[in-house]
């Protein structure tokens, strides 16, 4: 399998998933962000059924939601924030710091939308498999992590909310990015923490 996508392996996908965006599935941006919450998780996870969640429909055991070379991208889409996660110690992809820098013009650009909007959808997806594995105080900490960063994707919409904060509202841009950054570093955290050979937690850090 490949190490990483190719440009014509990338645009395949971004219009394969673009359709699947069309019926309830997720766009390549919005699966980039869903895989990276994945890869903050300590436990491995069925392909089956994150992929299906890609896709916008119910796992099936015995059939994948989507052809071979399609799988064939995403898997290596997969192991390829994998390896930023987990080696390269990034959680959020390069190409994204220049949209984050336009949150100090209190714009929020469509793909650090997407990005994020897929980070929450990888929450609300893990959500039991979180509760089962944290302690109440320290689910309540990812569940706060990742409704900020859901709620920063909200404010590039016409809610009114979102039109109040482009037009001045609080909170302050300063104030947002260090929110984000500290969001996203505790997140990454769990991406390092070990379980034992019973499938739990090490003792860890709840905190910031």
């Amino acid at each position: 399998m490949k190490e990483k996508l190719t440009k014509h392996d990338e645009k395949r996908l971004t219009e394969v998933l673009n359709e699947c965006a069309q019926h309830g599935g997720m766009d390549l941006l919005q699966a980039k962000g869903f895989l990276a919450h994945l890869h903050c998780h300590p436990r491995t996870l069925d392909p089956s059924s994150w992929s299906s969640a890609i896709a916008g429909v119910e796992p099936e055991k015995e059939y994948w939601p989507f052809e071979a070379k399609i799988m064939e991208r995403l898997f290596t889409l997969f192991n390829q924030l994998h390896d930023d996660v987990h080696l390269k110690q990034r959680l959020m992809p390069l190409e994204m710091s220049e949209h984050l820098d336009a949150l100090n013009q209190r714009q929020v650009p469509q793909p650090l939308r997407h990005w994020l909007a897929g980070f929450m959808t990888g929450f609300l997806f893990l959500k039991e498999a979180w509760q089962e594995l944290l302690t109440d105080e320290q689910f309540q900490e990812v569940e706060s992590c990742a409704s900020l960063l859901g709620y920063v994707a909200t404010l590039g919409s016409e809610e009114e909310h979102a039109v109040a904060w482009r037009e001045g509202a609080e909170p302050e841009p300063e104030q947002l990015r260090h929110a984000i950054d500290e969001a996203l570093e505790y997140m990454h955290g769990w991406s390092q923490v070990k379980l034992d050979d019973d499938g739990e937690l090490a003792p860890v850090n709840s905190g910031h």
